[in-house]
């Protein structure tokens, strides 16, 4: 089991991070802290920050919006896959309950994509480029987080929602077969572009192992693949 540590509380939530998840960040930001130049350790640290901070802000979104629907939240962890908001109970069966839940998320890193590249213009306006630099990084982050999440594959916000819009059209154990299925064709596509990119690349391998052991769970636990 990974092993993680609470980092605190909000509204009564606790706040978890995976240790897995600091050596995700590691290779995905190391070269901001390779060199010795103290500067670019500085924006990365900046970065480093921003980056969980647009995560927690994706994950409550979630929790914000289940909770307009009466359902509580357990939990938030930060993981390799960057981070999951755990519902004490199911989501409402209702499709347009269920997509806002899971809609949210994505919709949430696009606001923040243009509230950095706002942010970003204003500072390269102003002649602070260290400060530009580090909101343009953090824009171009959560403009590939709110896309990532909604590929079509579990845990993503996009698996989810597929998982929501095939419900009433071929049931749930179809709906979760179905995403599970695109869900390990997305993982073989990190699988190509991580060996293509190595050493780089390592943080697609990290995602395509935790996403095949996801979806695969989903197909065993409705029949497939035992």
């Amino acid at each position: 089991m990974n092993s993680r540590v609470e980092l605190g509380r909000i509204a009564g939530v606790p706040v978890y991070l995976e240790f897995m998840s600091l050596v995700v960040m590691f290779f995905f930001f190391r070269h901001y802290f390779v060199g010795g130049d103290a500067d670019r350790m500085s924006m990365g640290l900046l970065i480093v920050v921003g980056f969980l901070a647009s995560i927690l802000l994706h994950e409550l979104g979630h929790v914000f919006m289940a909770d307009r629907f009466g359902v509580e939240t357990r939990e938030i962890v930060f993981t390799t896959m960057g981070g999951v908001a755990v519902f004490k109970r199911s989501l409402p069966a209702a499709f347009l309950k269920r997509v806002l839940v899971y809609a949210i998320g994505p919709a949430v890193n696009f606001a923040l994509y243009y509230l950095f590249q706002w942010g970003a213009q204003a500072a390269r306006d102003s002649h602070i480029p260290k400060l530009a630099f580090v909101l343009y990084q953090l824009s171009s982050i959560n403009f590939m987080l709110a896309w990532f999440n909604m590929l079509p594959a579990y845990p993503l916000d996009g698996g989810h929602t597929l998982e929501a819009v095939l419900y009433p059209i071929i049931g749930p154990k179809w709906g979760q077969r179905a995403v599970g299925a695109l869900g390990l064709l997305v993982a073989l596509g990190f699988v190509y572009l991580g060996a293509m990119s190595l050493p780089d690349g390592i943080f697609m391998l990290v995602l395509a192992f935790a996403m095949v052991e996801l979806n695969a769970g989903v197909l065993r636990s409705q029949g497939l693949g035992r």
